[in-house]
This record gives C-alpha cells, sequence and structure tokens, in this order.
C-alpha cells in the first residue's frame, strides 16, 4: 500500500511541474501483452482496446482479453489449465485538470468467461474507473486508475493500475504497466502495449 500511496503522490508532483504538451488522446486503437499471477498461478494474456472520443469530454470504451494459467488448476470440481476470457464496453467521461492533465471517469459493463476442464463459468458485473491521464511530455503519459468491480456475480473488488506511455510518434506509442486486484487470488501483473492514435 505504501508504494500506491507514493506513486500517486509522484504523480501529483510532477502533475504540478510539467512543461508544455499535448493533451491526451481518446481516439485509439491498442494491443496488450500481459505476465503476472492468476488465481495463485503463474499466467500469460493478451488483449485488445479501442477508444472513441465523443465531443470534447466524452469517450466510449470497449477491451477484450484472454488469459491462460501455466500450469494445471484444481478449481471446485474441475481440474485444468484455467483461460480467463474478459469484455467490457462502456461510457466514460474526462475533465481537465491542467494544460497537460485530465481526471478521467467511466463506467462499463463486464463479462467474464473461465473455461477449466471443458467445462465454463459465466459472470456480468459492471465497474467503475476513476484515475488520471497526465502528458509529462509530447513524448511521455503517465497514468493512474483504481478500478471497482461488483454485480451479482462478482464479490466487490477494487482494484489499481498504473501505465507509462512513451510516444515514438504523435500517433505511436509503447507502453510499460502495472495491475493488482488487491484482492485474494485477483490477477496481478505487469503489462507491455502499444497504441495507435487517430
Amino acid at each position: 500500500m505504501k508504494y500506491k500511496t507514493l506513486l500517486v503522490l509522484s504523480l501529483a508532483s510532477l502533475l504540478g511541474a510539467t512543461a508544455a504538451a499535448a493533451q491526451p488522446s481518446y481516439n485509439y486503437l491498442g494491443l496488450e501483452y500481459t505476465q503476472g499471477e492468476l488465481l495463485g498461478e503463474d499466467f500469460t494474456g493478451y488483449g485488445v482496446e479501442a477508444s472513441i472520443g465523443l465531443g470534447q469530454s466524452l469517450f466510449l470504451k470497449g477491451t477484450a482479453s484472454t488469459s491462460e494459467n501455466d500450469e494445471d488448476y484444481f478449481f471446485q470440481q474441475w481440474t485444468g489449465k484455467p483461460e480467463l476470457m474478459n469484455y467490457s464496453a462502456g461510457l466514460g467521461v474526462h475533465a481537465p485538470l491542467s494544460e497537460q492533465a485530465d481526471v478521467v471517469v467511466g463506467a462499463k459493463y463486464i463479462r467474464s468467461e473461465l473455461d477449466i476442464g471443458g467445462s465454463t463459468v459465466e459472470a456480468d458485473g459492471f465497474g467503475i474507473d476513476a484515475g488520471i491521464r497526465a502528458m509529462l511530455t509530447d513524448n511521455v503519459e503517465l497514468e493512474g486508475m483504481v478500478n471497482y468491480i461488483d454485480g451479482d456475480d462478482f464479490e466487490q473488488e477494487i482494484g489499481y493500475r498504473a501505465d507509462a506511455r512513451f510516444y515514438l510518434t504523435s500517433a505511436f506509442s509503447l507502453s510499460i504497466g502495472y495491475f493488482d486486484g488487491d484482492e485474494g487470488d485477483a490477477a496481478e501483473g505487469v503489462i507491455a502495449g502499444l497504441r495507435l492514435n487517430f
């Protein structure tokens, strides 16, 4: 928890020291590779994301990802190598915190499918994301988000995610990040991604 608090304080101090830089874009397509722990076991995953800006402050965002444990896992009456597929679609709003930084809040519908031992367990719920996106320079962006998940098929859970994005051009960027579900066997790990703004 100390590291998360330090991250937030560091981001806040950087916001006050940024030079003139571009604003974050909400029109993009992205690919991600993840590696970490899922259900207490090592896993790897891949995902895609898309965002489309609507007017001055709204955006639509959708994601799809698949993750697979590296080893067989026993879950209730099933045994096998779990594969988790997650989908989300939602609407977000952003407001300027400074000339280079935005406060971002979004609500989304979430669907998860866990396939293990030839059987599939499905779950539906909703999520709320809130955080900050800040362009430190024209080539460097920091993004920090708090994620809340709930619903009939999900237990209440709060997670965290932080990303550093490096723009090779104004349209193309690479990123590295960390995420933590922060509860029980929720997923946690590192993320590498690439994004194309349009």
